[in-house]
């Protein structure tokens, strides 16, 4: 992302704050406040606030004085005196504008309640994880060898000549033999037999990738390494090994996190709802499905 988006994007996410702009140092600012916009103002203090409100990625792109320095004068004043202008035009009474800003801060409110009411309550224990590893250890078996052909580029359009070229139905083993680099040409890019671990740190994804193959002739995505642009296909495997808890655990955390808090979730509105008188028309709720429902007449 390119700093002037990043800025832009801030800018579109900060709070409304009141400020003003004059000269540092001009007539008429009084000692604490860094910026005056007519009649609003904004101290030092509040600006380093606003700034340290920023998310992480934000705050890498403000770490110049000149950086910092941009992003008031271009973004945080013109953003404050838009907001006046739209008030001075009466867009703030607007109908449509009232609903809007009614609709976000319902958003908000129901983010900061689910927020507050949810807390930790997504959270997977040690004995979660351990109990979905024994009832679901089919997952978590693959084979203790797997035999591996890959292709290996170490350039872009090579890639791109590669992947058109399978998409089309050419021959893996030929394109290997035809535009592996290095000696990894020989005998169409074959590795033979590997095990999981038998790979040094920095192939790791490749190993990955390389066992996440299930059938023999599957063809994985394209995967980095030192070496290159890699395509990898399964050739042969053989014997079986489960896989040891701590190896997956962070893949069962990842599975299971998102059902329990839905479950959390739909407990939370249950709950609320079991303590709110709710009354619904059904009269006046007939009525507009018949409505809906109705064949329209045609014209006579």
């Amino acid at each position: 992302m390119t700093k002037k988006l990043i800025f832009l994007w801030i800018f579109l996410s900060l709070p409304l704050f009141f400020l003003g702009c004059q000269k540092s140092g001009e007539k008429g600012l009084g000692e604490k406040e860094l910026v005056r916009i007519n009649d609003v103002s904004i101290s030092l203090e509040e600006f380093q606030q606003v700034l340290e409100k920023q998310p992480l990625e934000g705050k890498m792109r403000l770490l110049s004085e000149k950086e910092t320095r941009d992003f008031l004068e271009n973004y945080l004043i013109p953003r404050e005196v838009l907001y006046q202008e739209a008030r001075k035009k009466g867009l703030d009474q607007k109908k449509e504008v009232l609903a809007k800003i009614e609709d976000a801060r319902r958003a908000i409110l129901i983010d900061a309640l689910l927020e507050e009411g949810l807390r930790g309550k997504g959270d997977v224990s040690e004995e979660e994880i351990q109990g979905y590893y024994k009832e679901n250890q089919s997952l978590f078996t693959e084979p203790q060898e797997i035999r591996i052909r890959h292709i290996v580029v170490n350039t872009e359009p090579a890639l791109k000549e590669v992947v058109t070229k399978l998409s089309q139905g050419e021959s893996f083993e030929k394109l290997a033999a035809i535009y592996n680099i290095g000696n990894f040409k020989e005998d169409g890019g074959n590795l033979g037999y590997i095990r999981r671990g038998q790979l040094a740190p920095p192939f790791a994804q490749f190993e990955e990738a390389a066992f996440s193959l299930r059938k023999r002739g599957e063809v994985s995505d394209v995967v980095r390494t030192p070496y290159g642009y890699h395509i990898l296909r399964l050739e042969d495997m053989r014997g079986s090994a489960l896989r040891p808890l701590n190896q997956v655990k962070e893949r069962i955390r990842f599975l299971l996190q998102p059902r329990k808090k839905q479950e959390a979730y739909l407990e939370y509105v249950k709950e609320a709802k079991s303590k709110a008188k709710i009354l619904i028309n059904e009269k006046l709720w007939t009525e507009e499905e018949k409505k809906e429902t109705k064949p329209k007449e045609g014209k006579k």
